[in-house]
C-alpha cells in the first residue's frame, strides 16, 4: 500500500513539473515575440493591430494625352525646284520640320485615403480619392510658303478660310497658314475601394495583395486655331479656323495589385506598388469647327462642322510606383509613415474623338509624397 502511494506521489510531482516547465516556455516565447514585434513595427509600413489609418498625398505630376498633335512643318506643298502654281515662286530645298503639340508642365494635385482594420488575419478595407488638374498650350508661326505650317485638324468646305490656302488648292489660293495655336486641359478624378492583406514573407520583406473596385470620371478640352495670312502681304490677316473638342468620360471596373516593402535598415525601407484595372468606360465627345473670314461679305465664328461621338469600351489601366520610406512610433500607440516615390499611370485608349486621331493613351507620371497615420 505504501509502495503504491509512493509511486502515485512521484507521478504527480513529475506531471506538475512538466506543466510548470511548459508554461514558463510559452510565456518566454510570447515575451520574445512581443519584443520582436515591437522592434520591427517601426520598419513595417503595413502595421497590424491599428484600427484606423489615414493617408494624405501631395502629387506633382506631368499629364500627357497622346494624340494632341495640332500641326506639322517640313512638308513641301510644291516640289522643290518647280514653279508653285499659286505664288509663281520656285521653292528651294526644304528643311527638317517638326510635329507640334501642347507643351506640358508639372501640376500639383492630391490624394486622400481612409482605411479600417477588420481585426481579422491582417485584412484591411481601404479607399482613396485622387484629383489632378493639368493644362498645356503651344503655338508656332512661320512665313515659309512651301514647307511651313500644315494644320492637322483641317476641314475645308467650299468658301471656308482654309480652302483658300496654298496647301488646300493647286490654283486660286490667296493665303497660307501663318500661325497655329493649341490649348489642352484635363480634370482627373479617381476613386479606389479595395480589400488589402498584409503578409510578412521574411523578417525584412512584407507583401500586401489587394483587390477591389475602381471608378473614374474625367473631362478633357482641346482647342486648335489656325491663322491664315495673305501670301502677297504676310502681315494681312485673311481669317481664322478654330477647332474645339470636348470629351467627358467615366469608367467603373475591377482593380487588383501587389504592394511590397523591403526593410533595408532600421527606419528605412524601399517600397514598390503595382496595380492593374479594367474599366467599363463611357465616352462622350463633341467636335466643333468655327470659321472666320475677313473677306467681303465677311463672317466670324461660323459653325462649319459639328460632330458628336458616344461609345462604350473597356479600358485597361496600369499603375506603378517605386520609392523610399521611413516610419516611427510615438508613445507606443501612434504609427507614422512617410514616403517619397515616382509614380506612373497609363490609361489606355483614353481618347475618343470623332477624328482619325483617337484611341490613344493618357499618361500620368511624377513625384508622389505620402504621409500615413495609423491609430
Amino acid at each position: 500500500m505504501l509502495k503504491k502511494c509512493f509511486v502515485a506521489t512521484v507521478l504527480l510531482q513529475s506531471l506538475y513539473a512538466q506543466i510548470y516547465s511548459d508554461a514558463e516556455m510559452s510565456s518566454a516565447q510570447g515575451s520574445v515575440k512581443g519584443k520582436n514585434s515591437n522592434s520591427s513595427r517601426g520598419n513595417d509600413r503595413f502595421s497590424s493591430g491599428d484600427r484606423l489609418c489615414f493617408e494624405a498625398d501631395l502629387i506633382c505630376w506631368l499629364a500627357k494625352q497622346e494624340g494632341n498633335d495640332y500641326a506639322t512643318s517640313g512638308n513641301a506643298i510644291t516640289v522643290p525646284g518647280t514653279t508653285d502654281p499659286n505664288t509663281g515662286l520656285i521653292p528651294g530645298p526644304i528643311q527638317a520640320g517638326k510635329v507640334y503639340r501642347p507643351s506640358i508642365h508639372v501640376k500639383p494635385g492630391f490624394k486622400a485615403g481612409l482605411g479600417v482594420d477588420l481585426d481579422y488575419a491582417n485584412w484591411e478595407v481601404f479607399s482613396e480619392y485622387t484629383y489632378l488638374f493639368s493644362k498645356g498650350d503651344g503655338e508656332v508661326s512661320s512665313n515659309n510658303l512651301n514647307a511651313g505650317i500644315l494644320p492637322l485638324y483641317s476641314y475645308t468646305p467650299h468658301n471656308s478660310i482654309l480652302s483658300t490656302t496654298t496647301y488646300a488648292v493647286s490654283s486660286g489660293a490667296t493665303g497660307f497658314v501663318s500661325r497655329a495655336e493649341s490649348y489642352w486641359s484635363l480634370h482627373f478624378n479617381n476613386i479606389n475601394a479595395e480589400l488589402r492583406k498584409m503578409m510578412q514573407i521574411v523578417p525584412s520583406v512584407t507583401l500586401r495583395p489587394h483587390f477591389g473596385f475602381q471608378g473614374s470620371w474625367q473631362q478633357q478640352l482641346f482647342n486648335a486655331q489656325y491663322t491664315v495670312s495673305s501670301f502677297t502681304s504676310p502681315t494681312t490677316l485673311l481669317g481664322k479656323n478654330k477647332v474645339i473638342s470636348e470629351q467627358k468620360s467615366w469608367g467603373v471596373g475591377l482593380r487588383a495589385g501587389l504592394d511590397g516593402v523591403w526593410n533595408c535598415f532600421e527606419h528605412f525601407a524601399l517600397y514598390c506598388n503595382s496595380a492593374l484595372s479594367a474599366l467599363l468606360s463611357h465616352f462622350r465627345s463633341q467636335g466643333t469647327s468655327l470659321d472666320s473670314n475677313s473677306a467681303a461679305p465677311g463672317y466670324s465664328d461660323r459653325v462649319i462642322g459639328n460632330t458628336y461621338n458616344r461609345l462604350y469600351t473597356l479600358n485597361p489601366v496600369l499603375q506603378l510606383e517605386l520609392g523610399i520610406q521611413t516610419d516611427w512610433m510615438h508613445r507606443g500607440r501612434y504609427h507614422f509613415t512617410a514616403q517619397v516615390g515616382w509614380e506612373e499611370q497609363v490609361w489606355f485608349y483614353q481618347l475618343a474623338r470623332s477624328t482619325s486621331i483617337a484611341n490613344t493613351s493618357l499618361i500620368l507620371q511624377g513625384v508622389t509624397a505620402r504621409m500615413r497615420f495609423d491609430y
